[in-house]
């Protein structure tokens, strides 16, 4: 190769030969290999790890041309036809040079480009290194994710240069002012689609006129086609080149060894034969695969030309009729190549496959043979779109007494088809080379929805006819019967004449369908079909179109409460009244769903997130199959929730579809949470709280700011926002957290002992943040605005909100002003500071406070992290505080010296420890179980009222007063746990630290009344 250029190529020296001398082509094809040949020295630079594709590839190309073409068919091809096989050679992969300033363009602006980088594995690798500043791994990355955008737009871009370069100046190309470089645009993007695209006469005419000659680029796609995959050589991967890039890419590095290990070929216009040693398995598996996708390729391209019978095949001939031969390829002596691997027990996987253990619901059986009836409409639509004449796709399901029969008019299948897809569990025809390239948005991934026919069906017969490649030769329609998942099938001839499919069920005697159920269990695996569908049952018929979106009606500020108020009507059906706004979707970035979402109200009671309605791919309805009402359901699963916020309730009526599909398993049931749902759940999440915004910018600007405050109130009450409960786990995002800070106002004390409204974002700017839970009156306002000014922090008060359960702004408050970052923590909330007020406390965040990663794990009910009298002076440390929880518990301080030795951390040091510490929780609770019998005095009203109205702090005022004994009986309960602390060598110390009065709330020694 190094004495090999253009000019001494035998299609250049051909060219030469024929070419008209007006014309002088070559000159022109000279030019031009001139001007591309430094491009493509570039590619390297975006493709590193990719084998070479400089001039070396496309002289080799050429070369490989000259070899394939047979001699008699090579002297009759004409000065334009050799001209564009030389340049189709050099131009069909100048998409993947790159100048170093398009390149920034396109990271910077290429929508497609930041789509590939936020569903990569690596993204958030990416993130991090873009925080720490290390560019050099950003800069990798970015290498990585824009090779493959390269790889995926390379075809598009050759068009591109190929037009934007041949169309006018220095290097038109072009004949008595007839620009050629369409022509050329087909033959180099021929290489990037399958063989049967070839039979389109548009794109590649076997015989069109240019000037006054005949050209066949049909035939010249074909030769660029094969000459380009048969480039399989060391020569495309040098050694020194190899160990120069040292690619790490696992698929590059088998790509480079595959090329490295060919040792012998001979490419010639009869035959192709290549010898190999291979240095690992791994290595000769990948160039068998390769070299029976080129044994694939020589096959298509052969049946291609076989099909057509005129002057014109007698004159372009391809003579490639020996297959390859695999048994030239070989190990190198370090292993002995075989395909021995795990084997799967046949019956017991069909069993798997077929049953409830996978499906959990029969009726799912019903939606797998629907989305095989769509697909394979979706694929013959595909074939269409390179036709003149209307597709109009039809599915009809019909159910008659002990059969159900689904039929459509798609793609259709042959004898191949249904015994190498059909009949092959884990393969999907999608999936075959005849698609690749193409946007065909199938539902089919697996492979193995149909035998979950046989959960209702005994049997099963197959009739179906295959959309013809060419109408002159069409494929032979089929009809097989299949008896059991087990059975050979029984093949019968058919006389089929529409092209489609139709399966027949015998359906069990178990059966769960109807003549009523069948429409409703339609309209439950697919509300929203991509065409109607015509089902019929044995008394009636309906085209299903698509189920009607309900109007709900909007939510105004001036509707009686009981019109919205869900907690009132728990009994009935409807599970939301009002939708608030709809979600502008299109606010989703680079993402693209179809369909409605509406911000609805909910109960306000234990606030708990809802979706309502539905969500489809594909237009299928994703969840768990169950019964509701003696009805077939897909319930939204738990997965499909947490794609939407945590903190409002949503009715969904979406459909997700093409790139942005989520991951499922096998039965459609759960959606993975892998990076594609983080990024969806991400964009949803934006696109909500941008509408929020929107909605109360527009309401602030109408209204005052009184008003305002009142109606975030109101959003509360009537549970258009929330915050889930105890059981939830998830934190709120940070651009929930800015929402909430920005828009939500909080009721504060000041310091003049009123309340006042302040924003979130106002309050991050205290170190410490209180929480008082707590009615007020004209007296505690006063001496709590005192003690406000003492502690130099400011108070929410909790009551001050027009909400009837304050307890979901509590929870709310912990997630944005809380500092934990682990969703699998409580809030860090466990910080108390006893008031002047007795029985009371207030609860302390620190937002400014070092973010704790996995906060504590303990109860905040049980344990607090501190207790205090004063917040300036810490060393003022109280043992334990009434808890609010019931059965007269308290909640102890784990940073008291007295109880500090059970923990390490957040956690109890060991099971002893934890052991230790609920017998001395349950001997203080026995305490005051005790103290409350000795105030329950029936003669005395004023302990009466207290005992049925007060909380567990409030009951405790007075405890010591009124029973002495009970602080002696804490102190002999304190040292038998001090006891057990010695003995399990917990403490060092053999003196439990001196217990005091002032070690317990200060409103346990007064008087109460």
């Amino acid at each position: 190769m190094k004495d090999l250029n253009v000019e001494n190529t035998v299609l250049f020296k051909q060219l030469l030969l024929v070419e008209d001398n007006s014309l002088k082509l070559s000159q022109k094809v000279v030019n031009i290999v001139n001007h591309v040949t430094p491009l493509l020295a570039r590619i390297p630079e975006n493709m590193r790890e990719y084998t070479l594709h400089d001039e070396t590839h496309s002289l080799k190309v050429i070369r490989i041309m000259g070899r394939i073409i047979p001699s008699e068919t090579l002297v009759q091809l004409n000065d334009i036809e050799l001209t564009f096989l030389i340049l189709s050679a050099y131009l069909h992969d100048v998409g993947m040079t790159c100048s170093s300033s398009e390149r920034e363009e396109i990271i910077i602006g290429s929508t497609e480009y930041q789509t590939l980088l936020k569903i990569d594995s690596m993204y958030g690798e990416y993130l991090n290194y873009e925080k720490i500043g290390n560019h050099r791994a950003i800069t990798r990355i970015e290498d990585k994710i824009f090779t493959e955008y390269l790889r995926r737009n390379h075809v598009k871009r050759s068009a591109d240069f190929i037009e934007s370069t041949l169309s006018d100046g220095e290097f038109k190309l072009a004949i008595d002012d007839i620009l050629l470089y369409k022509y050329l645009i087909n033959i180099c993007n021929s290489h990037g689609e399958p063989v049967t695209c070839l039979k389109d006469n548009r794109k590649y005419p076997r015989n069109t006129l240019i000037g006054e000659k005949y050209v066949n680029v049909q035939y010249l796609s074909l030769i660029l086609r094969l000459a380009d995959i048969l480039d399989l050589d060391p020569e495309r991967t040098p050694k020194v080149i190899y160990d120069f890039v040292s690619p790490e890419d696992p698929t590059s590095i088998k790509e480079w060894k595959k090329h490295r290990s060919i040792i012998g070929w001979d490419i010639s216009s009869n035959r192709v034969v290549f010898e190999a040693e291979c240095t690992s398995p791994e290595v000769e598996r990948a160039l068998r695969i390769f070299m029976e996708w080129i044994e694939i390729e020589r096959k298509e391209s052969l049946e291609l030309l076989n099909n057509y019978h005129d002057d014109i095949s007698n004159k372009y001939l391809l003579l490639l009729k020996e297959p390859l031969n695999m048994d030239r390829i070989r190990s190198d002596g370090s292993y002995i190549y075989s395909d021995v691997k795990f084997q799967l027990h046949y019956e017991k996987i069909i069993e798997l496959l077929m049953g409830q253990r996978l499906y959990r619901n029969p009726i799912t059986a019903l939606r797998e043979m629907l989305q095989n009836a769509i697909d394979a409409i979706k694929a013959r639509h595909f074939l269409y779109s390179n036709k003149s004449e209307k597709f109009e796709p039809k599915v009809t399901i019909e159910y008659k007494e002990g059969f159900l029969v689904i039929e459509d008019n798609g793609i259709g299948m042959d004898d191949q088809v249904f015994s190498e897809f059909f009949l092959q569990v884990g393969t999907s025809y999608y999936k075959h080379p005849r698609f690749s390239g193409t946007n065909l948005d199938v539902v089919s991934e697996f492979g193995i929805g149909v035998l979950s026919a046989f959960m209702v069906a005994d049997s099963m017969v197959i009739e179906s006819r295959m959309e013809p490649e060419n109408p002159l030769t069409p494929p032979s329609p089929i009809y097989y019967e299949i008896p059991t998942a087990h059975s050979y099938c029984v093949k019968r001839y058919s006389e089929r004449l529409q092209v489609g499919t139709k399966i027949t069920l015998k359906l069990k005697k178990e059966h769960p369908f109807s003549d009523n159920s069948i429409f409703k269990v339609v309209k439950e695996i697919i509300p929203t079909p991509p065409f109607p569908i015509h089902i019929i049952a044995t008394h009636q018929e309906y085209i299903h179109k698509g189920v009607p979106i309900d109007n709900n009606p909007k939510f105004d500020e001036t509707l009686d409460k009981v019109s919205y108020n869900i907690d009132a009507r728990r009994h009935t059906e409807k599970s939301f009244s009002h939708y608030l706004f709809e979600v502008d979707l299109n606010n989703m970035g680079d993402i693209t769903l179809e369909g409605r979402l509406q911000i609805v109200n909910g109960q306000t009671m234990n606030f708990d997130s809802q979706l309502f309605g539905y969500i489809t791919q594909r237009s299928f309805n994703l969840g768990t199959p169950g019964v509701k009402e003696g009805q077939f359901k897909l319930e939204n699963s738990k997965s499909l929730k947490e794609l939407f916020p945590k903190w409002t309730n949503v009715n969904a009526n979406i459909n997700i579809f093409g790139g942005e599909c989520l991951t499922v398993t096998p039965d459609r049931t759960e959606v993975i949470r892998d990076e594609k749902f983080k990024k969806i759940k991400i964009a949803l999440e934006h696109a909500i709280i941008s509408t929020f915004q929107k909605h109360l910018d527009k309401y602030k600007e109408d209204h005052s700011l009184t008003q305002y405050h009142d109606y975030i109130d109101l959003l509360f009450e009537a549970g258009f926002l929330g915050m889930p409960g105890a059981y939830n786990s998830e934190q709120l995002s940070d651009e929930a957290k800015a929402f909430f800070q920005n828009y939500v106002s909080f009721p504060v004390l000041t310091e003049e002992g009123s309340v006042v409204r302040k924003f979130g974002d106002e309050l991050l700017s205290s170190n410490t943040l209180g929480i008082f839970d707590r009615y007020w009156n004209g007296e505690v306002l006063g001496t709590m605005g005192e003690f406000v000014v003492q502690q130099k922090m400011p108070v929410i008060a909790l009551r001050e909100f027009k909400v009837n359960y304050t307890h979901i702004i509590e929870n709310l408050i912990f997630s944005i002003f809380g500092n934990v970052n682990d969703e699998d923590a409580d809030t860090d909330t466990g910080n108390y500071l006893l008031t002047p007020i007795p029985g009371t406390r207030i609860e302390i965040l620190y937002p400014k406070g070092e973010t704790k990663v996995g906060g504590t794990r303990l109860n905040k009910y049980e344990v607090a992290e501190e207790i205090l009298i004063d917040i300036n002076d810490k060393s003022k440390k109280i043992i334990c505080i009434p808890s609010t929880t019931g059965g007269y518990y308290h909640i102890f301080n784990k940073s008291h010296p007295i109880i500090s030795p059970l923990f390490n951390g957040a956690s109890f040091i060991n099971r002893t420890s934890e052991e230790i510490f609920y017998k001395l929780r349950k001997n203080f609770s026995i305490i005051m179980n005790k103290f409350v019998r000795t105030i329950d005095d029936p003669e005395n009203a004023q302990w009466q009222r207290t005992l049925r109205n007060s909380s567990h702090p409030a009951l405790s005022i007075g405890l010591f007063y009124y029973m002495p004994e009970a602080f002696e009986k804490m102190k002999e309960a304190i040292d038998i746990y001090w006891n057990e602390l010695i003995r399990e060598d917990l403490v060092n110390e053999t003196l439990c630290p001196e217990v005091r009065i002032s070690d317990f709330p200060w409103y346990w020694n007064i008087k109460r009344f």
